[in-house]
């Protein structure tokens, strides 16, 4: 800026201190001074001028923009002399808190002093029932990766065990169970055509041994895990591995010509009245299994007509489901992506669970990453104000 900009520039302040404040900050104007600003208290002045604590305000250094010029000045003798006049803009704002190394030094003092709190830890039953839920899920029987049908059949006998010991182990350290659920969270069996390349190649059974064998390791677990709590809830969703394809690899009929809840159907007619307090929610041709378990509301759905982002999709359905049946899931279980993943929304919590299939050779070859399988399990019930606690993966 030229200097008869800066005299033109004061000359329109009309050589007048202003500010313009707001909650944050805002800009001041020092108008005419007959000396410059260069020290720091020489601002803090300026801020008390107008009523700013320069302990609570602070300006900011490149926003400012100085004006100099020289000014005639009559003597007393009559001769005239030359003065240099100044004028100041800036910008100013609320300072921000910050430590300093006294603060630093007590604060270390505080932590090295601190030892933990000796108190006891209390029972976490106290009265209030929950439900344990076991969900197996993408089990894909027939499937030959990660070691076949063989190695799949041995990590599904293997976490029966495991369920009923972790059951057992929550008991004892005192949670209320009132009940396990029970669920078949999609896509038992492999099917034999349309999932992906060479599926018929790689598939080790048929599709009618593929069943057989489903029921018999369903009916396995059912009839083990029922006598260790008053109550056990079978439960189910439907799923892609299960649609039923007729005539060039299409489903011709409804949602609910699937192998997913024809095996939950078979289960029904071989152990509903052999075996004491089971409940059955089986889904038709819904893609979403509602159940309210120890007095939370759980969404289950297998995943695979997720569309978009997961949240997305969640609260459309949660929307749907209030307005069909006037409340909200509080949780949401799916399955179908094969890895663990536990995500807080706020209103609901989502949880992913982990496959118990060999693996996918074609997923890895694509996208190069695997999941560890794994079976998801959790209490859940208003025990915790999560609606769930104590989760594993068996």
């Amino acid at each position: 800026m030229s200097l008869g900009d800066q005299i033109n520039e004061a000359a329109a302040d009309g050589g007048k201190a202003w500010a313009e404040i707001t909650p944050d900050g805002g800009e001041l104007s020092t108008g005419t001074i007959n000396k410059p600003l260069t020290l720091e208290t020489d601002w803090a002045s300026v801020l008390i001028g107008f009523g700013l604590d320069p302990a609570v305000f602070v300006v900011v250094d490149d926003t400012v923009r100085m004006s100099k010029w020289q000014s005639s000045k009559r003597l007393e003798n009559g001769d005239r002399d030359l003065i240099w006049l100044y004028s100041y803009k800036a910008r100013f704002k609320r300072r921000t808190a910050t430590l300093t190394d006294l603060d630093i030094g007590e604060l270390r003092s505080r932590v090295a002093k601190w030892k933990p709190a000796t108190r006891s830890i209390p029972k976490p039953s106290s009265g209030v029932p929950c439900t344990f839920v076991f969900n197996w899920a993408d089990l894909q029987l027939g499937k030959s990766a990660g070691g076949g049908v063989a190695a799949t059949v041995e990590r599904m006998t293997a976490s029966i065990d495991a369920g009923v010991k972790r059951i057992k182990e929550l008991q004892r350290a005192g949670h209320n169970i009132e009940g396990v659920a029970f669920t078949n969270m999609g896509d038992p069996f492999e099917g034999c055509d349309g999932n992906y390349a060479s599926q018929l190649f790689t598939v080790e059974l048929t599709q009618r041994q593929q069943l057989l064998l489903g029921i018999d390791l369903f009916a396995k677990a059912i009839t083990t895990l029922a006598p260790l709590t008053p109550r056990l809830d079978v439960l189910g969703v439907l799923c892609n591995h299960g649609e039923w394809m007729r005539r060039g690899g299409k489903q011709v009929t409804s949602d609910s010509d699937n192998s997913g809840g024809f095996l939950l159907d078979a289960l029904y007619r071989i152990l509903d009245n052999n075996v004491p307090n089971l409940e059955w929610t089986i889904p038709h041709d819904e893609m979403v299994t509602t159940k309210v378990l120890s007095g939370v509301k759980v969404a289950f759905a297998h995943g695979h007509k997720i569309s978009g982002k997961k949240v997305d999709w969640f609260n459309a359905q949660s929307i749907k489901i209030l307005r069909e049946e006037g409340r909200e899931p509080d949780l949401w279980v799916t399955a179908h992506f094969h890895h663990l993943e536990i995500i807080d929304h706020g209103a609901y919590t989502s949880l992913q669970c982990p496959s118990l299939d060999g693996g996918s050779k074609w997923f890895a070859d694509s996208k190069g990453v695997w999941s560890t399988a794994g079976v998801l399990t959790f209490l859940v019930g208003r025990h915790d104000v999560r609606n769930f606690s104590d989760l594993a993966v068996l």
